[in-house]
């Protein structure tokens, strides 16, 4: 998550929730809690044979938390971030979940231009995008009920109280 966003044709959270709930069919997953790792490292190499997953030391990535070039198929997350997520820490297991939304939906944007926060609409801003994704792909529309805290969603979805926040009230908008 480079926070340099680019320019992609127009998406939104219903069509983003779409992707991301055909990727949790496609890995036959229904529990709460997607094996964010295990899908990207494991996984999309049995799907795509020329998909690459790379840990990169802290050296060099210091600026940033994973990087992904949709074209190449690759993925490429700092080797901190890919030991907390690992060890189910929210915030890392977003960053992984956040570059495969990169990789699904951002590849062919050779002529994409990177634009500042708040330059273009949100559905059209790469970040927002992936962002989306990662919260609709580990915080499935199941794991929101009634009476459920936002502490108790993040515990069962494996995500920061923040992310389980954010999907709470998305969701709660999209009814």
């Amino acid at each position: 998550m480079s926070g340099v966003s680019l320019e992609v044709p127009a998406r939104n959270n219903v069509e983003i929730g779409a992707i991301a709930a055909q990727i949790r069919q496609a890995f036959r997953w229904t529990d709460d809690k997607f094996p964010i790792v295990e899908a990207v490292e494991l996984g999309l190499p049995q799907i795509w044979s020329d998909f690459e997953f790379q840990v990169a030391e802290y050296r060099d990535m210091p600026g940033e938390h994973g990087l992904t070039y949709p074209d190449e198929k690759r993925i490429v997350i700092r080797e901190d971030v890919y030991e907390g997520a690992l060890a189910g820490q929210g915030r890392d297991r977003f960053t992984v979940a956040h570059e495969l939304g990169h990789l699904l939906m951002h590849s062919g944007l050779g002529l994409a231009r990177h634009v500042r926060k708040g330059d273009v609409p949100a559905y059209r801003d790469s970040e927002w995008q992936a962002n989306s994704f990662a919260g609709a792909l580990l915080v499935p529309r199941a794991a929101v009920v009634p009476g459920r805290s936002a502490q108790q969603v993040a515990e069962r979805c494996g995500v920061s109280c923040d992310a389980a926040g954010v999907m709470m009230r998305k969701y709660a908008q999209q009814k």
